[in-house]
């Protein structure tokens, strides 16, 4: 079918005018006003007693939000957080929130307040974690697999922990959200360095809980801290809140990942020739260790050896200096393997993807990322002047191509049928 899509691109977007399948989840039913979905949620929590009966007067609380790379709509559900803490006599002054940054980059002062809206900005005290900052991290315990849990010494001395964010499928962990938002969002590096390396292991697969080690291991590290509530949401590839779930940080988090396989995921009959596709805009593509989540899920559309032509700004380059140190050093996806398999080194995994990448497929990305960085990759680098006009000569050489078009690829999760080539 004949279709005019709008393809996000950092913060603007190119139309395309194409002959191909559009993959995106189906719409769904409104879940009704926002913040009122977001209060249902927190009203009705799920294996915990309510926000209001967990705190008492006088306590401290740290609040875990997702940094700029994961939007969660955090501007919306952080006033009604707080409401309900000052309700239960906790005062502004009383609150803090601590962003889940992991191994990420600090935040500006401009992102921060876009990530929680102008009026918990100018109210909430606000703290970048820091995974190398061995002063404020406080070991909490060892986990079965020999994980030696440390986080953010900030949100371990305060009286009560409340972990918010997005849940959507995970290349890792099965998906995000939940124990997450703790470990890696607040844990210092060793320990975050020690669940990457399970991504080694094939039990780690997206949308997979049960029997992944990462996943396992998290949650045991969660455990540790002994959280005291949660609250997560379900953003649509637009940006609209589909629904929200709050309660125990097991419980209601399990419960909030069958929500996002049934409203995120997309039924596809048969793989495709051609796949393009978009990281979904900023944030999503703000770098290319984020951009790469969209790269595998488009990836699953295509047969072996198809072409993926992407779509990622990655004004903030490769987004890890680990990725370039891997694809500069190895020069096929075997050598990284080995090398990680002798010295796990985080980012060195995003480097290993991308090159299975371009191994097993053609891939064309359209960024501002130096030509010279998307090679190393294994893939070819189109210039955003020049990509309508390569786009055309790519249709034109595959006339009879089976073609697809995936505009929020980091948020749409394909299933194929089993036994479909």
């Amino acid at each position: 079918m004949r279709r005019t899509v709008s393809i996000p691109y950092g913060r603007t977007s190119f139309a395309l005018e194409l002959e191909a399948e559009l993959i995106e989840p189906a719409p769904a039913a409104p879940a009704g006003e926002e913040t009122a979905v977001v209060r249902r949620a927190l009203e009705h929590p799920i294996g915990a007693r309510r926000l209001e009966e967990v705190v008492r007067p006088g306590e401290s609380v740290a609040v875990i939000v997702n940094d700029i790379t994961r939007p969660a709509r955090s501007e919306l559900f952080l006033p009604a957080l707080a409401e309900r803490l000052n309700r239960a006599g906790i005062p502004d002054r009383d609150i803090f929130i601590v962003f889940a940054l992991g191994g990420h980059r600090p935040h500006t002062a401009e992102e921060q307040r876009r990530i929680v809206g102008e009026e918990i900005f100018r109210r909430i005290r606000l703290y970048d974690h820091d995974a190398a900052d061995e002063a404020n991290l406080v070991t909490v315990g060892v986990t079965r697999a020999g994980n030696q849990v440390e986080i953010n010494r900030r949100v371990w001395e305060a009286d009560r922990i409340v972990l918010t964010g997005s849940i959507v499928e995970h290349r890792i962990a099965g998906y995000s959200g939940g124990r997450k938002s703790l470990v890696p969002g607040v844990a210092g590096q060793r320990t975050i360095r020690f669940n990457h390396r399970l991504a080694l292991d094939a039990r780690c697969r997206p949308g997979v809980l049960e029997g992944n080690p990462a996943h396992e291991d998290l949650l045991e590290a969660c455990a540790l801290a002994e959280p005291d509530f949660l609250l997560n949401v379900i953003v649509s590839p637009q940006g609209k809140l589909l629904a929200a779930v709050a309660g125990h940080y097991d419980e209601a988090h399990r419960e909030g990942c069958r929500l996002a396989s049934r409203l995120l995921t997309t039924p596809v009959g048969e793989r495709f020739d051609l796949v393009i596709a978009s990281a979904g805009g900023w944030p999503l593509d703000i770098d290319l260790r984020q951009a790469h989540k969209g790269m595998e899920n488009a990836a699953r559309l295509l047969r072996p050896g198809g072409v993926l032509f992407y779509y990622a700004a990655c004004r903030d380059g490769l987004g890890s200096p680990h990725i370039e140190e891997y694809l500069e050093r190895y020069r096929s996806a075997a050598a990284m393997e080995a090398a990680l398999g002798e010295n796990f080194v985080v980012g060195g995994h995003k480097a290993l993807w991308l090159a299975q990448l371009g191994e097993s497929y053609r891939v064309h990305l359209v960024s501002e990322l130096e030509p010279e960085q998307v090679r190393r990759c294994g893939f070819e680098a189109v210039a955003p002047a020049g990509q309508e006009a390569c786009l055309r000569k790519l249709l034109a050489a595959r006339p009879s191509a089976r073609t697809a078009v995936m505009p929020y690829a980091n948020l749409t999760f394909p299933r194929v049928a089993e036994g479909i080539s």
